[in-house]
């Protein structure tokens, strides 16, 4: 076992280079920072004879990939070189993708519970059941008692025409997305900043800014792609970097100044920025007050936030407090950045809007090189939102508790729009407490996993038994969830399906169909319009081919923020990346919005945020003294159902680790490698302690991708609470109290 976190990544990147020939990879042109390799063949397979245009379906950075296929096998990727987003590169993970496919877990038949076990049936009987079953449930409780939950990794078709039989033809907004649990903090931050989900900016701001400030955030390990760009700016362009997380991480190690800021207590020390950056006289308070609302208010609230105040709340100095103010305050052009540390928060919306208050105040908004430039966790949570796959949307931003929006989309689907939903739909977290409550009749998973990723993990699997009928739509199992279910509709993933996608800055691409599902797989669309045909809709869904329903899409978009009726498939196979709005066929796209510092919020101006900290729901106490803290490694990916499947990631992290401060670990005797167990309220995890001082005293960190598929006692969120954002939802991932001893 590694000395500390630095060396245990350094390893593990050598364990991979020498594990390479295991997965018959070429080891030719190994880049220790992405951990990629140059090619990605599979040693002794043919070369393939034909190649298609794809997008890599892990993070939102949406690099383009070339998928090799000879035989009707994909047998090598690359990185697409003409990609404005990578321009040939891929990150481990996207290198790995063919590993992905052809594994000993595909699902490849419907199958049906038949007491604890499953029998395989054929199509029309899966079909016949889910379509009676929902019908007789809905019938007998109301279109509320059904709920489905999707995945932030599928294709805007896709969550269009789950929005369309959900919404439009069952009559329940219940359709709901696993991008609750990683960006919607960061989204509802927006729209409360904004007045609408609006991100303002694009991946070639990274080049014109001459400061990137980067709150909980690690992009080495989760965006590489994106984080070698940002290394490359700072080399090249000399630009500074500020990141606030309380370990040191691989990102934080590159920064020029580095805040290691005590768990949650975010508020604070934006507060506090934004205090000193008044007071000092560095910011222009007549632009300031012109472009937001709010903003003597705001002035006035920051003023109890004192230097003095942040320090004792935050461990955050008053002299890297005034080196931070001074370069925001010298900067022409800031970017700033935020992931998870921010987001999966009780007041992750709060975290989110006053940090946003910072950009807003300085003026680095509506110009090129500056604002709100933030990538999501997953490859099309961008898509998802703009098809209106959400609890509370509906195609093209609008709000189901919009009549107008209710109609217009109701004339697009052709249903009766009496019969659409006023209210907002139930989250993950009221789906679930309504399955506990009896009020959730039947469920409807598709490439989701709640029982690895929902906190409380003993609880989600309590509850999920409850269902009377439980649908999961999967390209694998078993799954953490899938046990659970009463019958498995086997789905195509990547590569085995065609679509369109939208990345983080709002740049289209077009995903081509390489080869052909495996067994009796069938594409995730088949699977929903089949059984909405069969329930009476066919005239919603007549759709002949993939495009016919992007076509149908672009219609909801006309005159909306997203208009993309100037794409097509022709357009995509032509021009990659072109970000939304695009209204015409002659529109070349927008990089960059607001330029006219015109903004859709009151009067046409910016959202200033009165933000109060608050503790999270559970601190560190004498029974439970050290703070939980859950993130990501780069080797592997969410809940390992894709990334396991790689020898060399699987083997190079293959169970959770505890990350422990030197004194926490004198005081209680461990020594590297040590076997521990961590104890919450809720359950424990047995694992091995990694001693390090890139973690706070006081605090541990754990990675969150391993669940109970990887041993009874390694589900990480077997220890998290049930602790959600006040406005999105979001769990509260990163603050639970536990314990520790030696096994």
């Amino acid at each position: 076992m590694a000395a500390n976190k630095d060396n245990m990544q350094l390893n593990r990147r050598d364990f991979l280079k020498l594990s390479a020939t295991g997965l018959g990879l070429s080891l030719v042109g190994f880049d220790p920072l992405l951990g990629t390799f140059q090619a990605a063949f599979a040693e002794g397979a043919p070369q393939p004879d034909q190649w298609f245009m794809s997008i890599c379906p892990y993070c939102g950075t949406g690099c383009g990939v070339n998928v090799g296929v000879a035989g009707g096998k994909v047998v090598a990727v690359k990185g697409m070189p003409d990609h404005p987003i990578n321009k040939g590169e891929l990150c481990i993970l996207g290198k790995n993708l063919v590993g992905i496919l052809d594994t000993s877990d595909r699902l490849l038949f419907p199958q049906k519970k038949d007491g604890d076990q499953f029998k395989q049936i054929n199509w029309e009987e899966a079909t016949d059941t889910v379509a009676s079953k929902l019908k007789e449930t809905i019938e007998k409780n109301g279109a509320d008692s059904f709920a489905m939950y999707i995945s932030a990794s599928e294709y805007i078709e896709e969550y269009y025409v789950y929005n369309k039989f959900v919404k439009g033809c069952l009559g329940t907004n219940n359709l709901e997305s696993s991008a609750r649990l990683c960006w919607a903090s960061g989204v509802v931050g927006l729209v409360k900043a904004f007045g609408a989900d609006s991100p303002p900016c694009c991946f070639d701001d990274i080049d014109l800014a001459d400061l990137f400030f980067v709150a909980g955030y690690n992009p080495s390990s989760s965006k590489p792609i994106f984080f070698k760009r940002l290394m490359k700016a700072k080399k090249v362009n000399k630009t500074k970097m500020i990141v606030i997380d309380p370990r040191k991480t691989d990102t934080a190690k590159k920064a020029d100044i580095h805040l290691q800021i005590k768990p949650g207590t975010d508020v604070i020390l934006f507060n506090a920025i934004t205090r000193e950056l008044i007071n000092k006289g560095l910011i222009d308070e007549t632009k300031a007050k012109n472009i937001t609302q709010d903003f003597e208010k705001l002035k006035e609230h920051v003023q109890s936030f004192t230097p003095q105040f942040a320090e004792e709340k935050t461990g955050i100095s008053e002299q890297q407090l005034a080196e931070v103010v001074e370069l925001i305050g010298q900067s022409k052009g800031a970017l700033f950045m935020w992931g998870q540390g921010l987001n999966q928060s009780r007041i992750g919306t709060r975290k989110v809007t006053s940090l946003l208050n910072i950009p807003f105040i300085t003026g680095n908004i509506g110009k090129a090189g500056a604002g709100p430039l933030a990538v999501t966790g997953q490859s099309t949570a961008m898509s998802l939102r703009e098809a209106g796959a959400l609890p509370n949307l509906l195609p093209g931003f609008r709000k189901v508790d919009d009549p107008q929006a209710r109609q217009d989309i109701a004339d697009i689907w052709g249903v009766d729009p009496q019969k659409m939903s006023p209210k907002a739909g139930r989250t993950i977290v009221d789906i679930l407490n309504g399955i506990d409550a009896g009020e959730i009749k039947a469920l409807w998973i598709i490439h989701s996993n709640p029982a690895a990723t929902f906190p409380d993990t003993t609880w989600v699997r309590s509850v999920l038994n409850k269902l009377d009928f439980l649908i999961v739509q999967d390209c694998y199992h078993p799954t953490e969830t899938s046990q659970f279910a009463h019958i498995l509709l086997p789905a195509a993933q990547w590569s085995e399906k065609e679509g369109t996608m939208t990345n983080s800055e709002r740049g289209l691409n077009l995903i081509e169909q390489a080869v052909q599902p495996p067994g009796e797989a069938k594409t995730d669309i088949e699977i929903v319009m089949n059984v909405a045909r069969k329930m009476g809709f066919e005239k919603q869904f007549s759709f002949k081919k993939t495009e016919d329903i992007f076509e149908e899409f672009k219609r909801c978009t006309t005159h909306r923020p997203n208009d993309i009726n100037g794409l097509s498939y022709a357009r995509m196979r032509k021009e990659k990346g072109l970000q939304w709005p695009i209204p015409t066929a002659e529109h070349s796209g927008t990089k960059r919005r607001f330029i006219d510092q015109k903004f859709p919020g009151n009067d046409g101006k910016l959202n200033l945020a009165i933000n109060q900290h608050d503790d999270p729901l559970e601190i560190p106490d004498k029974e439970f003294p050290l703070w939980l803290l859950t993130g990501l490694v780069n080797e592997q990916f969410h809940s390992r159902t894709r990334t396991s499947k790689i020898p060399a990631l699987n083997r190079a992290v293959s169970e959770p680790f505890v990350e422990i401060h030197p004194d926490n670990a004198n005081i209680l005797k461990i020594k590297e490698g040590d076997l521990l167990k961590v104890t919450s309220r809720r359950g424990q995890l047995t694992a091995r302690a990694v001693i390090t001082d890139n973690i706070l005293k006081d605090v541990v960190f754990i990675p969150y991708h391993f669940s109970f598929l990887a041993g009874e006692d390694k589900s990480v969120n077997n220890l998290t609470i049930r602790s959600f954002d006040e406005s999105a939802k979001q769990p509260e991932y990163k603050a639970a109290a536990v314990n520790i001893e030696k096994v």
